[in-house]
């Protein structure tokens, strides 16, 4: 029974089912997010809109969600609730997730942990309940931390082995990363630095090299052998970006929609009255990094010293990408281009997570599938002087960052996206009304736009005959069981549309408050005045107000016959 617990199959299918349930149990309390439910409009679009084509997956947000949830999406005629209740969102990323936990497990099994400490570590990373939250939402984070943890253990192997495989793995998994979130261009950059200094700088100890064993190569054969490592590193998320930002160029004249596009970040921040930048915000970042992982600067300090003891750089790599992914993170607060949003900076929780599993003393050799010519044995790898004391206080930070962190998660200053939850425990029962209330606003967002789509359902309408923007209406069309029945900007023919609805079978056009983001709705940008009046194209057949959190009221407007004027 031991031996089948530690077998990789065993690691990843109990999370994933835990992960899985985790987020069957989210959304049947109503918790979404709308990034999330964004990517899964976009993957019902390719599929199921009035005009199906893959670059319905849209370019304000990186493509992986929206690729890997694609065949799951395709079963929703037999399985409804891959897109209603958006099961097909929550399935990818606690996959994901779950891989990452395995990454964590390897880790630790290639440094020879033994297995009571390594379970230990493994749970507290696996249970934290940011990880859980971000395993059951469909969100990128599930798949960032995959592709991080990858990386990492790669890298870590590579500095050991020198095996090509480990280095091409490394590669891969970034440029993985970086079709989950953009912040993996800075973990590519620092990995190509890290690999690029140790080979440089590796004595030559295997055959051919000229100068004998454990001198150093000539400066020439040095430069050459850390050009080709880094090439090597570096090409899969090259070639990744150069694929993403050339299509999203070419079919939307912006290399990064999710930067410099009209659904994007600036023109998010720019139409809610920006963000904190400067020192305050330098500051509620770190903060941030605290509350998730309040171990991390003992933990570092100590493996930084281990390193310099045991002459490690194996250890290099978590410092360099992990803290290169939170120093960007920091940097982006600083300057005011990005959200203040715990989920930010979890790939904090993974940082300390991996250096905990590199305090204790490796043991064994690590087995590699073709050794480079400078591989670094670790049989003389000095042994920690107290060694069950230092485990332990190491599951201390660690247990002590999950509380931290469940505490932070109850906040709405610190997480103003997951503070709600709180209102479904029992920590409900202390709050007064109206911080009850507001908490179970938020759980009720994304309600009215399910109960709009089920009374266009009802009407029974003909392909094409709602018009709306998908700045706040996607929810709308995910929500609804005929996502043909919507003109969205996806489609080729919306702008023509937009024009004159009326000559193109349009029975209905979906405003939006022209206030906030709503001023760029594409509607309100053709029709200034059809949320006050109907614009002389539509007049008021309904209005909904939104009971929802953040999200705006709606108006539908039938299309006139003859438009005024």
């Amino acid at each position: 029974m031991g031996s089948i617990l530690k077998r990789p199959a065993t690691v990843f299918g109990l999370a994933s089912l835990f992960y899985l349930c985790a987020g069957v149990l989210l959304t049947g309390r109503g918790f979404y997010l709308g990034d999330s439910l964004s990517r899964l409009q976009s993957a019902q679009s390719v599929l199921f809109s009035r005009s199906p084509a893959l670059v319905d997956i849209g370019f304000v947000f990186t493509p992986l969600n929206t690729l890997c949830e694609l065949p799951l999406v395709a079963l929703d005629h037999w399985i409804p609730a891959m897109t209603d209740r958006a099961l097909a969102a929550v399935t990818v990323s606690a996959l994901f997730t779950a891989g990452a936990v395995l990454q964590v497990w390897l880790t630790g099994t290639d440094r020879g942990l033994r297995t009571p400490y390594l379970v230990a570590v493994t749970l507290l990373f696996a249970l934290n309940p940011m990880v859980v939250i971000y395993a059951g939402t469909g969100m990128s984070e599930g798949p960032f931390l995959f592709a991080m943890a990858w990386a990492v253990r790669r890298l870590m192997r590579f500095l050991r082995t020198d095996d090509v495989h480990d280095l091409m793995a490394a590669g891969i998994a970034v440029a993985l990363g970086f079709l989950a979130r953009y912040d993996a261009l800075v973990a590519a950059a620092a990995g190509a630095v890290l690999v690029a200094v140790i080979t440089f700088t590796r004595r030559d100890t295997g055959p051919g090299a000229g100068t004998g064993a454990g001198a150093l190569p000539s400066p020439r054969h040095r430069l050459g052998r850390a050009v080709t490592d880094t090439v090597v590193f570096l090409f899969p998320v090259t070639v990744a970006a150069l694929v993403w930002f050339a299509t999203s160029w070419l079919t939307t004249g912006i290399l990064s929609a999710q930067v410099n596009g009209s659904y994007g970040n600036a023109s998010i921040l720019e139409s809610s009255g920006g963000s904190i930048s400067g020192m305050p915000a330098a500051r509620d970042s770190v903060v941030r990094v605290l509350l998730l992982a309040p171990g991390l600067p003992v933990l570092a300090v100590v493996v930084l010293v281990l390193a310099v003891r045991r002459r490690s750089v194996d250890s290099t790599a978590p410092f360099l990408l992990f803290g290169g992914i939170l120093g960007f993170q920091v940097l982006s607060a600083v300057i005011g281009s990005t959200f203040g949003l715990l989920r930010f900076f979890l790939v904090a929780v993974l940082f300390v997570t991996v250096l905990a599993l590199t305090v204790p003393t490796p043991r064994g050799e690590l087995p590699a599938r073709r050794p480079g010519p400078v591989p670094q044995p670790r049989g003389t790898v000095a042994a920690l002087d107290r060694p069950v004391v230092t485990g332990v206080a190491s599951l201390m930070l660690l247990a002590v960052g999950a509380v931290s962190t469940t505490v932070a998660m109850t906040s709405r200053e610190w997480a103003p996206q997951e503070y709600a939850l709180a209102a479904e425990t029992p920590l409900a029962s202390r709050m007064d009304a109206g911080d009850l209330e507001d908490r179970r606003t938020v759980l009720r967002t994304w309600t009215t736009e399910r109960r709009l789509a089920e009374y266009l359902d009802a009407r029974d309408l003909p392909e094409g005959s709602v018009l709306l923007d998908t700045t706040f209406g996607f929810p709308v069309v995910l929500f609804s069981s005929r996502p043909e029945t919507f003109v969205v900007p996806s489609d080729p023919d919306f702008v023509t549309t937009l024009s004159s609805p009326g000559d193109h079978g349009v029975r209905y056009i979906l405003a939006v408050p022209p206030t906030g983001r709503g001023a760029q709705d594409a509607v309100n940008l053709r029709y200034p005045t059809i949320w006050d009046n109907g614009a002389g194209v539509g007049t008021l057949d309904l209005t909904v107000p939104n009971d929802g959190s953040g999200q705006p009221d709606f108006r539908l407007y039938r299309v006139r016959e003859t438009p005024e004027g």
